[in-house]
């Protein structure tokens, strides 16, 4: 590839706005990343991915960190998430080569959809006790398998489709019943998980390009270590309006486009 200065440029403003967003409202980022590299800068696929799981890996570490240090990652409930995500992803690489890629997507996306709907109910219940101070749930037993089976969805996911696997991260920490601002940083903590092991899956099959990679890393943990202060600074009350509506719908529409796209 042929680099000049607008194109490291553009890559370095995109991995900040995408390292801004994902530590203000979780995740990984690799919803972002792939559609962004393969339509806008013409990456082939297989470059895409294995430069997203690459990029999500400081992404999350400089985030999770800095969210741990305001109190907003519960590292127990995490680790029941990531050890999940470890297994998912192995079984998720090795089930990607049995299915067909299409057939992968519609059934992410029906899982996605039924999905949104325990996490409609669940924000029917926080937005009308919006008031009311919410703190970290105990892990239960209950809880543990909670996060067990959520988590083997994640790294399911990241094993599948080389992704981080946000959505069945923070739809079951969500659930779970976290306050929203220990989901995001939470989710952040688990999904560094998810991105080492997918990419370390995915890299036997794929390629990266380490010039992209670096460019994308740098911005995106520039974004990534301001996004939490910028958390910290709204009001629980404002997140648990729009945060858990913001993320229903999004969960919802990315099941619609995964089966009819």
């Amino acid at each position: 590839m042929i680099y000049d200065a607008v194109w490291i440029l553009a890559l370095v403003l995109v991995g900040f706005g995408i390292g801004l967003l994902v530590s203000i409202f979780g995740g990984g980022g690799g919803f972002f990343y792939v559609p962004i590299l393969t339509l806008l800068f013409g990456v082939p696929t297989q470059f895409a991915v294995s430069t997203s799981l690459a990029s999500i890996i400081p992404t999350t570490l400089v985030g999770s960190i800095s969210h741990y240090r305001m109190r907003n990652v519960n590292i127990r409930i995490g680790i029941t998430f990531g050890i999940g995500g470890i297994i998912g992803a192995l079984i998720g690489a090795y089930i990607s080569s049995l299915l067909s890629p299409s057939l992968l997507g519609r059934l992410f996306g029906l899982f996605m959809i039924i999905l949104s709907i325990p996490m409609l109910l669940s924000v029917k219940q926080r937005v009308k006790n919006v008031d009311t101070e919410r703190a970290t749930p105990p892990l239960t037993k209950k809880r543990i398998m909670t996060g067990a089976v959520f988590g083997i969805l994640s790294g399911s996911m990241a094993g599948l489709f080389g992704l981080s696997g946000t959505p069945p991260v923070m739809a079951g920490l969500y659930i779970m019943g976290l306050p929203a601002a220990t989901v995001v940083g939470t989710s952040l903590f688990v999904l560094f998980f998810n991105a080492v092991f997918g990419l370390a899956g995915h890299l036997v099959l794929g390629q990266i390009d380490l010039v992209l990679t670096l460019f994308l890393a740098l911005g995106a943990t520039a974004g990534a270590f301001l996004g939490p202060r910028f958390l910290g600074k709204a009001k629980n009350s404002t997140l648990e309006k729009i945060y858990g509506p913001l993320f229903t719908v999004m969960v919802f529409a990315i099941g619609l486009i995964m089966i009819f796209g």
